[in-house]
């Protein structure tokens, strides 16, 4: 990423004269070991590729180098196109990793919000997962409910049968759960704020993340730490993100509370290595009566076309607060990722974020009514994401300019 953002080249190896010729897995690093280990393979190219695969030279003959940025382009053409692929930031998601003690995370679930290390054979991680309603939890009533979402994910461990014998290895080894959350803009507009109040996002994630921690901090005391606690960084008296306490005394207002969680841990443990991750969880938002996941409702009011029937969509709270839920559909992208930026550095895991690009002329630019969203907005926009410290993007949509004068027509562009 930092040779995209830099007009820097990319160098594709062959993996395997890699392993053969240095000894090096590639995918098993990240961070500055990744770093030093390829420039020094890049620093062993042939000048003149050879086809042929020759052990005995201790150069690499099998590369190929391109335009960092070029490359990025068609990742982003068929994101446009097709909605994929999606991508998840290996580095920014094994820095919050609690156990770098015991290996690394190569990759993430489906819906990039849930991942922990994985070992082939042996441990294979399992999505254990529930959300917070938002709209219908008062704030004094938080700290219970946190409590119970916890409470419940570390019963689902022990009571249900895992698919195979490496997920259930897994559960029991790291016990890695995830509160999640949905109706967000829902709160907003509850409060009759906006996806831009970030001081009250924040400090609503704030409370989220320190009372689920706080809830498997005293499951711990009960049950006991997961197997893997010791050595993890929360034994070193790290929290949510694997950053240090100090972080949370200079980065929030109730200081205190933290550094006594990080003390309360060291000395009890903690029940689950992960706790939180927000998923898309559109189909049980609607259960639910709420918006789905943390992200602003696709438009007010639409048409969703399923292959049963048309259903009418709109957003709980309906009375002078309906003008406060932000569309999706004509919000700048820019604000959505700087509210799950937000938001993540509460949440240990992950969360499935969307982003929806409206291709209409003047959508985001009112004072230019003939201007439309250009490639380069849309590469700012997912530089911002990797910059402002987002641990994956989901799907990918566009409003398309033939789709956008009837919307009520149908949700012809917001996933699932």
């Amino acid at each position: 990423m930092r040779r995209v953002r830099d007009q820097q080249d990319w160098t594709f190896l062959d993996p395997y004269e890699v392993r053969e010729k240095f000894g090096i897995e590639l995918a098993q690093l990240w961070g500055n070991k990744f770093e030093e280990a390829y420039r020094y393979l890049e620093a062993n190219l042939d000048s003149e590729p050879n086809p042929n695969l020759d052990i005995k030279n201790p150069k690499l003959t099998l590369y190929k180098k391109v335009s960092a940025r070029e490359l990025f382009k068609n990742i982003m053409r068929s994101q446009v196109e097709t909605g994929m692929p999606y991508i998840a930031f290996k580095d920014t998601i094994n820095r919050a990793n609690p156990n770098q003690h015991e290996g690394y995370i190569p990759g993430v679930n489906l819906c990039c919000e849930s991942w922990s290390n994985v070992t082939p054979g042996q441990f294979a991680h399992t999505c254990n997962l529930d959300s917070l309603n938002l709209a219908n939890i008062e704030s004094e009533e938080l700290p219970e409910i946190c409590q119970l979402a916890v409470r419940i994910l570390d019963n689902t461990i022990e009571i249900t049968t895992p698919p195979f014998d490496q997920s259930a290895a897994h559960n029991n080894r790291y016990r890695t759960i995830g509160v999640g959350a949905m109706g967000l803009a829902d709160w907003l507009a509850k409060r009759r704020l906006s996806y831009s109040h970030l001081d009250e996002i924040d400090r609503l994630f704030e409370d989220v993340g320190y009372y689920c921690t706080h809830a498997s901090m005293e499951l711990a005391k009960e049950r006991g730490a997961y197997p893997a606690f010791a050595g993890s960084e929360w034994s070193k008296g790290h929290l949510i993100g694997a950053k240090p306490v100090e972080w949370f005394t200079e980065n929030t207002t109730q200081g205190d509370r933290w550094l006594q969680l990080s003390q309360l841990i060291q000395q009890y443990g903690i029940r689950n290595s992960h706790i939180t991750a927000i998923a898309p969880n559109t189909s049980s938002s609607l259960v639910q009566g709420c918006t789905a996941s943390v992200l602003p409702v696709y438009s007010r009011f639409f048409y969703d076309k399923w292959a049963k029937g048309t259903v009418p969509i709109a957003p709980p709270f309906i009375g002078d607060r309906f003008w406060y839920y932000a569309e999706n559909k004509s919000l700048s992208q820019d604000t959505v990722i700087k509210a799950v930026a937000t938001i993540q550095k509460w949440i240990d895991t992950g969360i499935s974020m969307e982003l929806i690009f409206n291709l209409n002329a003047g959508v985001y630019f009112p004072e230019e009514p003939e201007r439309s969203l250009k490639a380069k907005d849309i590469f700012d926009t997912l530089i911002l994401a990797w910059e402002s410290g987002c641990k994956a993007i989901y799907y990918i949509r566009t409003v398309q300019k033939d789709a956008y004068k009837d919307v009520t027509e149908g949700c012809v562009s917001c996933a699932n």
